[in-house]
């Protein structure tokens, strides 16, 4: 009876999209972990740099001059072919930049935009609505969270990669429906979508290999020349994006040779170098990044700091699998499957030839057995895929055996454990970049309360936080982000290296307490040729700080003696910021030493 009723659920019509339903809802939850890391990678300057532009410029003119971008490089007047990618200079992405929070979210969107259309695809390709729906289950779990947050497209870098990937999705369900219907106007448009995916990211171009796998897979004849003729509308987009590509790089090489006006750029990082060992080492190592659990072990990462809400998304996500495997009747056959996993392997392995082929990543410095670089995001779909035909495999081994009707409960309960501890594991581990992210938040929110107000333009202002490395240029341009003023920035670790005449200094730190109630930033005059200790302190706290907290810090004397004070908040003179945190003003006292400072609840 039970099992009848079993059979009657799983029958229902209904049941895989609640599946499909839960599947997003908990694989949202499980993803959004990576709105606790601060801005990584080229984000720390171009981010920054955007924002202002679009905070400061009539919107009308942002999109004015977008356009002129795209058709100035339409016209051959960019080293690099890349029309559609975000950004080229000033993104429409920037409009996400306001909050870290939001800004994440943005490229979670186009990552679940991706994986809708990878399952989609799927489901068309292998004739099943079922296989698709098990490849929208599976694939939320399978993006390496933990790797290093400046090179994950899933952290950084404005869903560069994801939105590569989503034209060439669309290109490929167009292709189906030309397949389908034989109207030419969706020939048209996949070529259109494989000339955008191209102009995006130089990855766009090996996804021909991928789409020529569902080509024939989708055909079912058994022959390769269908697939082949299905595969000319996008090939032909990708064509005439090379031909662009390929002038665009002749007129800069007329340029830096000076047969052209104007000024060449040295692209030498997307210019290939087939040093066969450099490529064969760099591209297995770039693929080991698509994998979710690999970073992980080669870091050597113990799970650790585990919530309840890592378990709950795992147990969640791991039953919808289960659920999605439960109901697979009719499996693909065994050449069909094949061509599904082989057309997982593609999009694995294409995207990350390419940086494999680029000297620029060669040298064990951006890629390695802990790192990948950008694409590693989309390379984990095509795991997903590879895991789908992997199933199959297995799910077509064990119905053939007697003992499946028997072991089925516990299989499928082992299975849900591994890949929930899989979920446990990962989301536990990005947490570990939230101590940075709230380093950043409080760092950029005492900013713009004004803290840094009082040093103006001309005195240097020296931050604890180094913003990309302690570059000069994403130095000033934080604080034009999130003050608005052109302060004369620069990062403490390079100050303390160099040699300074300047009389006067002030001294821009933070400090995290146990959580977020207790993180401060502060700003003080410098007492000391190495900024260790400061005067005439004032303190930030964010608008969460315990307002019956004490402020703890030593003060250092001229002869060398340290004494430790403690400062109730209610008894220090407080003004409040615009941004809803509150300005502290410390007593005048002996030079306080500024890594002693600290908020105590």
């Amino acid at each position: 009876m039970e099992r009848n009723n079993l059979k009657k659920i799983t029958g229902s019509r209904w049941f895989l999209p609640v599946v499909c339903a839960v599947s997003f809802v908990f694989g949202w939850w499980y993803l959004s972990i990576t709105t606790c890391a601060p801005l990584g990678g080229d984000d720390e300057i171009i981010n920054l740099q955007n924002y202002y532009y679009i905070t400061h410029t009539p919107w009308w003119q942002v999109v004015l001059t977008h356009a002129k971008e795209i058709l100035n490089q339409l016209a051959l007047q960019s080293p690099r072919f890349r029309p559609f990618s975000s950004p080229p200079v000033r993104s429409l992405n920037s409009w996400f930049l306001g909050d870290l929070v939001v800004y994440r979210l943005y490229i979670l969107a186009w990552t679940y935009a991706d994986i809708t259309l990878t399952a989609w695809l799927t489901a068309k390709a292998t004739h099943s609505k079922k296989l698709g729906a098990l490849a929208f289950c599976l694939l939320p779990m399978m993006f390496s969270l933990w790797q290093d947050a400046t090179g994950n497209s899933m952290y950084s870098y404005g869903a560069l990669a994801q939105s590569t990937l989503l034209p060439v999705l669309l290109a490929g369900l167009c292709m189906l429906r030309w397949q389908d219907t034989r109207h030419m106007r969706w020939a048209v448009l996949s070529a259109l979508f494989m000339f955008m995916a191209c102009g995006t990211f130089e990855i766009g171009f090996t996804y021909i290999a991928a789409l020529f796998g569902i080509a024939w897979l989708y055909t079912g004849s058994g022959k390769v020349l269908p697939a082949l003729r299905l595969c000319v509308a996008p090939l032909a987009g990708e064509v005439v994006s090379f031909g662009f590509n390929m002038g665009s790089r002749l007129v800069n090489n007329l340029r830096r040779a000076g047969i052209l006006e104007g000024q060449g750029i040295d692209i030498g990082g997307v210019s290939p170098n087939f040093d066969l060992p450099a490529v064969l080492r760099t591209w297995v190592m770039q693929m080991s990044a698509g994998f979710p659990l690999n970073a992980m072990i080669f870091g050597k990462i113990k799970p650790s700091n585990v919530q309840p809400s890592d378990v709950i998304c795992g147990i969640a996500l791991a039953i919808c699998v289960v659920a999605a495997l439960a109901v697979l009747d009719r499996l693909p056959t065994r050449k069909e499957n094949l061509l599904l996993f082989l057309t997982g392997l593609a999009l694995l392995s294409a995207p990350s030839l390419l940086i494999g082929l680029s000297p620029k990543y060669q040298n064990g410095i951006n890629v390695d057995w802990r790192h990948g670089y950008i694409p590693q995001t989309v390379e984990s779909f095509g795991v997903g895929v590879m895991a789908v035909a992997v199933f199959v495999v297995l799910l077509r081994f064990v119905r053939g055996k007697n003992w499946w009707a028997k072991l089925r409960p516990v299989c499928s309960m082992l299975l849900a454990a591994g890949m929930a501890f899989s979920v446990v594991w990962q989301r536990s581990a990005a947490r570990s970049y939230e101590k940075g992210g709230r380093a950043y938040t409080v760092f950029a929110e005492g900013v713009e309360a004004g803290l840094a107000d009082a040093a103006g333009t001309e005195t240097p202002v020296v931050t604890d936080y180094p913003v990309w490395g302690g570059d000069l240029g994403a130095e000033n341009a934080f604080f034009l982000r999130y003050a608005d003023t052109d302060t004369n920035a620069h990062s403490l670790a390079v100050w303390r290296t160099e040699s300074h005449e300047e009389a006067t200094v002030c001294r821009l730190g933070f400090a995290l307490g146990s959580d977020k109630h207790t993180d401060i930033s502060w700003l003080g005059t410098a007492a000391d040729d190495n900024l260790d200790t400061v005067t005439g302190v004032t303190v930030y706290l964010p608008k969460q700080a315990d307002p019956a907290g004490i402020l703890a810090y030593t003060t250092r004397a001229a002869d060398g003696t340290e004494i430790e004070h403690t400062q109730p908040l209610a008894e220090l003179a407080q003004t409040k910021a615009e941004n809803g945190g509150t300005l502290v003003t410390l007593p005048e006292t002996a030079p306080i030493v500024g890594d002693t400072l600290r908020l105590q609840s």
